[in-house]
């Protein structure tokens, strides 16, 4: 073997090798270099280069000597979360969410500006770079920022990193690293937001150790994020998981903003619950939904159809128990593909709680095969905040692969 192949495998090794002891100390907290050794196989002072190493870019940390019980005592390590910071973005369509966050995901700051989708493009990519600036400042004398990770709503292309599609925003097409690097003076990465909420859940709900399962997005559109064993499916170039353009009505006339008709999204999104209840309102007398609205109907948005069917509002109890089951259709469809163990439901329509969450539930046995009938329904773990968290997982992972 020539001289290069050896000096690119031990350089290859040798990164193997300091991820894995990265990934030891972090799940540990606190660990002795001994305890590394044993648990590796590799040589003290292997484990001894490496952390040094690691302790030049600033992830670990001596803490000094541990107790001893007769032999020399242990050097013990510690992974360095304080002052080691990553952002968060979830660029959503009503709002902007970002959250400062430690490589614990602990949250220092949070920030949230509504997104004003009217006002355009160049509107939203300043208020994301300001929302950016206005974390950062948050950091403390002498910390870093490790890079930030942003969840939006579309297609983005896996290989190209081109935002294909995003109805929602009007943007088809779009390069946002290409808009966005000279504006950004840190390390980004940027996915379906979707796909991260799932990927919040794979990283940081590791208490339940489920592996398959499927979250579903249900607010200003519809989408889902998979996982099966454990990994997050993306498809040839990244656009796994549309399930708000599954046709769930093929003789319907309601045409999605994709251009096709029947579409879950254009039946049981926020956006048209929303326009049925501006549409329904001429024809009921619906005192309860007309309050919340000031009499307004150009006023109503999901929420307060929510709200009105919590409140014993007829009209709206039906909007939300004819979506509900379009709703079904869509997860059965899921179910009964993949069989996953659980399905998690966020976005702002799952906001309701047991009013949402049991109209799924009472609706969902007539859609899934015998086998799948255990499917838990649970909302997601982590609410508002799913994408986001979702996000900073996205750069806590190169973090620890040391691609940053």
């Amino acid at each position: 073997m020539s001289d290069t192949f050896k000096k690119m495998d031990a350089g290859l090794m040798n990164m193997t090798n300091q991820r894995v002891i990265l990934k030891l100390i972090k799940r540990h907290g606190v660990i002795s270099r001994s305890e590394m050794a044993n648990i590796t196989g590799l040589t003290p002072p292997s484990i001894k280069r490496i952390v040094d190493e690691l302790i030049d870019i600033d992830l670990v940390e001596d803490i000094g000597v541990g107790s001893s019980s007769g032999g020399r005592p242990s050097l013990l390590v510690k992974f360095k979360n304080e002052n080691n910071y990553i952002i968060g973005i979830d660029l959503g369509a009503t709002y902007i969410r970002g959250c400062l966050v430690d490589l614990n995901a602990k949250f220092i700051s949070e920030v949230q500006v509504p997104t004003e989708i009217e006002n355009g493009y160049d509107s939203i990519i300043e208020k994301v770079i300001q929302l950016i600036q206005k974390l950062s400042s948050r950091k403390g004398e002498g910390s870093k920022i490790w890079g930030v990770g942003i969840g939006v709503a579309g297609l983005v292309n896996n290989k190209t990193e081109i935002l294909e599609s995003s109805p929602d925003f009007g943007w088809y097409h779009t390069n946002l690293r290409k808009e966005l690097k000279n504006k950004i003076d840190l390390p980004f990465y940027y996915d379906n937001s979707t796909r991260l909420m799932a990927l919040s859940e794979l990283s940081f709900n590791n208490k339940k150790n489920i592996s398959n399962f499927a979250v579903i997005n249900v607010g200003y559109g519809i989408a889902s994020g998979l996982v099966i064993d454990g990994r997050l499916v993306y498809g040839e170039s990244g656009f796994a998981g549309e399930l708000g353009h599954i046709c769930v009505e093929p003789n319907s006339k309601v045409k999605c903003k994709c251009g096709m008709y029947g579409c879950l999204e254009a039946l049981a999104s926020g956006n048209r619950i929303a326009s049925i209840a501006k549409k329904e309102l001429e024809n009921y007398d619906s005192a309860i939904l007309k309050k919340l609205c000031r009499n307004n109907p150009n006023e109503i948005t999901a929420e307060i159809v929510g709200i009105a069917a919590k409140q014993g509002d007829i009209l709206s109890i039906k909007i939300y128990t004819d979506i509900a089951e379009y709703l079904c259709r869509g997860i059965g469809i899921i179910a009964n593909l993949l069989n996953p163990e659980a399905i998690y439901i966020g976005g702002g329509i799952s906001l309701n709680g047991d009013f949402f969450f049991d109209l799924v539930k009472k609706n969902m046995s007539n859609f899934l095969l015998a086998p799948n009938s255990n499917l838990k329904i649970l909302p997601s773990s982590f609410g508002e905040q799913a994408t986001s968290i979702g996000a900073v997982a996205l750069i806590l992972k190169k973090v620890m692969n040391l691609e940053l």
